[in-house]
């Protein structure tokens, strides 16, 4: 079975760059909606153009830090899902002028909104080391499969490996049950600045959980 392991018709293994066109579109496509999105990307004729590239840079940081990029794949092979995820224990240091400069060719005159919302989160109380969930989605066509849920299981497996907590963020209170279902509690509500949505910073405490297969190699593509 390769790079990849089957679970039922699921298959969940890393994403390397070659796949991250695809990948950040369909994160893009899934989350279009989202409240965050709208509110970071309110102008609707550019919102999907920066929305992939804000899913593009996310991918490459979560891979480039944590080898933290994981897709989920149908019976043919094909990418109906995606995870990225960052460990904070090995993240790059945050304020570099390259990371600024993505910032703002991603947000526009919108990149101090990003950045407010960032630092009201980070003060929130998300500080200790974690594997920290940036984004998931799954295709349209393949939702109510599973395979949101394996892409989670596969970040929480390597918490528990860890020995650390997962966190994640929420602005989508639609969300919250599935999250819940999956062992998270809510540690913080607060509204974003500027106008911006509430905001369920969430957490998981590692537990010992069935291995969902994703499959670990060198980051050498």
């Amino acid at each position: 079975m390769g790079d990849a392991v089957q679970r039922d018709a699921r298959r969940i293994r890393p994403g390397n760059r070659k796949d991250f066109g695809v990948a950040a579109a369909l994160l893009a496509a899934s989350l279009a909606d989202d409240p965050s999105t709208l509110w970071l990307h309110p102008k609707e004729s550019t919102r999907r153009t920066r929305l992939v590239r804000s899913f593009r840079s996310s991918l490459d940081d979560a891979r480039d830090c944590s080898d933290g990029v994981d897709l989920a794949l149908d019976s043919s092979g094909a990418i109906v899902g995606v995870a990225a995820w960052l460990a904070t224990f090995h993240i790059l240091p945050r304020a570099t002028l390259g990371r600024q400069l993505k910032s703002i060719h991603t947000y526009g005159s919108l990149a101090g909104r990003a950045n407010a919302g960032a630092r009201a989160t980070y003060a929130a109380g998300v500080q200790e080391q974690h594997w920290h969930l940036l984004a998931v989605g799954v295709s349209a066509a393949a939702r109510g499969r599973g395979h949101g849920r394996d892409l989670i299981a596969a970040g929480m497996y390597r918490a528990a490996a860890d020995g650390v907590p997962v966190h994640l963020e929420t602005t989508n209170p639609g969300n919250l049950s599935f999250y819940e279902r999956l062992g998270f509690e809510t540690t913080a509500v607060l509204d974003l600045p500027d106008g911006g949505p509430r905001r369920w910073l969430m957490r998981q405490v590692p537990q010992p959980i069935p291995n969902p297969g994703r499959d670990r190699r060198p980051r050498n593509t």
